[in-house]
């Protein structure tokens, strides 16, 4: 499929269990939004390249039920998870190697962000529930 612009087309193209391509389309029903299009067509593999940082933010702070994974840069470097905080402009990050949460759950702003997709490339979009233990095993200190 090229670029989807129609949620309900996207939806159509997507697997009927892919919860974050779902909610994403759920988000742009609500209220159309070009950064949500981007990353949607990522997270679809219809885009023709990874979205701006700018697009991924936008989209983390309009949909706490997506979580933005960063994997590993190198065999020593840690998953970094990244999602939307109750304040806006603020994001919560916690570390993980594999199933395991290394260490507390910490607050950033958006320049994490920015620094991950630069740096790491597009993230992986994962529904927040497959890894919400992560979130409350490293809660805030």
């Amino acid at each position: 499929m090229s670029a989807a612009t129609d949620p309900d087309e996207a939806r159509a193209e997507l697997e009927p269990d892919d919860v974050v391509g779902n909610a994403l389309c759920d988000l742009l029903l609500e209220a159309p939004n070009p950064s949500v299009i981007r990353v949607l067509n990522y997270h679809g593999d219809w885009a023709e390249a990874v979205p701006q940082w700018t697009d991924f933010r936008q989209t983390l702070d309009s949909c706490q039920d997506v979580v933005a994974r960063f994997p590993a840069d190198d065999m020593y470097g840690n998953t970094v998870l990244v999602r939307a905080s109750n304040e806006v402009g603020r994001y919560e990050r916690v570390a993980v190697d594999g199933d395991t949460t290394l260490g507390h759950v910490s607050e950033a702003s958006a320049a994490l962000i920015e620094s991950l997709v630069e740096s790491r490339g597009g993230p992986e979009l994962v529904p927040f529930d497959d890894v919400q233990s992560h979130f409350l095993n490293g809660d805030l200190p």
